[in-house]
């Protein structure tokens, strides 16, 4: 029986990757071929290849003297010489190998020939690709008007309009053909820096979303274990103090401790599958988020008189009350339900001489208000100090709904927690405001 590596709607990238067709993929300029590959990887075949085409023939037309004298050869030679060593520089200082070319036309004008136009030629088409049509067309006019003077200064040239106009359009050839070559080079260019850019912010919001999703679980984790080690605790407690007197009721404290540790670890073992994907694809990993979410409903509004009832079971007097129709938004009634559960953990840990806990849930059109208070003294040196993980969580939770945290003591004695969430509010990515969350007292 042999399986299949490739899945519907993906395939498997070599390095065993899994790509899906949802992904979005970068559109490049084909790659070049072989040949145009192996001259950018060696520019300086290019160029010495340039100078020799310059260079050649024009030595050979120097040896021969005709009726030329000695200076004259050595003039043209040392134009020849200069002139091929700085074609060596046209990709560096384009510039200044069109200056150099420009003034061998003037320096060479006694045996000047049409092959001495050659390195402007070359010069203009290196401006163009180099540093901009702007440069060439200005580098264009200033070499037209120097053709058309060393035209002009040419021994016994009659018709030196016309030679300086044949110079003229062969120097706006390669002209036009150096804008159309930097004007591609640069396109691509801006091509690839863009794929760059975009591939750089994919992995970035990548990388924020895995530290988004962690700090989601790191907030469900705080939540679930606070709030069951909490309730275990507390019956532990109890059951131990009526062991001897009471041993049936001891057993039913004991097995709500079993009971509670087990749906906590399964609530932990749910979250902690999360990251064991860390590996996979984004779209799969939402993929698999939601169907495990569409299976395991996040806890709401109807689970409220569940969490009041495990609360009063491990001993902590509790009252709820909740007033109006609940929102239909999941996020929102988890949200509401966080609220309540932590501030409830808080006076178990706290306040366990309480003798009332009371729990509002108002819910208005726009805006739903919670109040969790106790009447028990707030206890000065509590057994274990908490780290105001919960009550920062329970900040970030109130801010993603544009809502408002205040907790502290009571005038009266006892503690409280209001939060007032927005209805209306959608969930947002932003950092929560500090000024909405005001603690008037030690964390609990």
């Amino acid at each position: 029986m042999s399986t299949s590596n490739s899945s519907p709607g993906g395939h498997t990238a070599p390095g065993g990757e899994l790509r899906t067709d949802a992904q979005p993929q970068l559109l490049l300029p084909t790659p070049p071929g072989v040949a145009r590959r192996f001259w950018a990887r060696h520019p300086w075949l290019t160029d010495v290849g340039v100078v020799l085409c310059y260079l050649l023939p024009l030595l050979l037309v120097t040896g021969s003297p005709g009726d030329r004298s000695v200076p004259e050869l050595v003039n043209q030679g040392v134009v020849i010489v200069v002139v091929s060593i700085a074609l060596l520089f046209r990709r560096h200082a384009p510039l200044l190998v069109l200056t150099v070319s420009a003034a061998g036309l003037f320096v060479s004008y006694p045996v000047f020939s049409p092959a001495d136009t050659f390195p402007l030629l070359i010069a203009l088409y290196a401006v163009a690709v180099y540093r901009g049509a702007g440069s060439a067309w200005i580098g264009f006019g200033a070499s037209a008007v120097a053709g058309f003077l060393a035209a002009g200064l040419r021994p016994g040239e009659l018709a030196w309009i016309a030679v300086g106009s044949q110079y003229a359009v062969t120097m706006l050839a390669a002209t036009l053909i150096g804008v159309n070559v930097g004007n591609r080079k640069r396109y691509v260019g801006a091509l690839l820096d863009l794929a760059a850019q975009l591939a750089a912010e994919r992995d970035r919001q990548a990388r924020l979303a895995r530290v988004a999703e962690r700090a989601r679980i790191a907030r469900e984790m705080h939540d679930v274990i606070a709030h069951s080690l909490s309730v275990m605790v507390a019956l532990a407690d109890g059951s131990s103090a009526v062991a001897t007197s009471d041993p049936a009721r001891a057993q039913t404290a004991m097995r709500e401790v079993a009971t509670t540790g087990r749906a906590s670890l399964a609530e932990m073992r749910r979250l902690l599958g999360v990251l064991t994907q860390t590996e996979m694809q984004t779209e799969l990993q939402t993929e698999l988020q939601t169907q495990t979410q569409a299976l395991r409903p996040q806890p709401g509004l109807e689970q409220l008189a569940e969490l009041v009832e495990t609360y009063r079971g491990a001993g902590l007097p509790t009252r709820l009350e909740m007033e109006g129709a609940g929102p239909d938004n999941p996020g929102l009634q988890l949200a509401i339900y966080r609220v309540v559960q932590e501030s409830l953990t808080n006076a178990l840990r706290y306040a366990a001489r309480s003798t009332l806990v009371t729990v509002r849930v108002r819910m208005h059109s726009d805006r739903v208000e919670i109040v969790v208070c106790d009447n028990s003294a707030t206890p000065s040196a509590p057994s274990s100090q908490g780290s105001g993980r919960g009550l920062i969580g329970l900040q970030e939770r109130v801010a993603l709904y544009g809502g408002t945290l205040e907790a502290g003591p009571r005038p009266d004695g006892g503690w409280q927690v209001r939060a007032t969430l927005n209805v209306d509010a959608a969930p947002n990515d932003a950092a929560p405001n500090t000024e909405s969350f005001i603690d008037q007292g030690e964390p609990r």
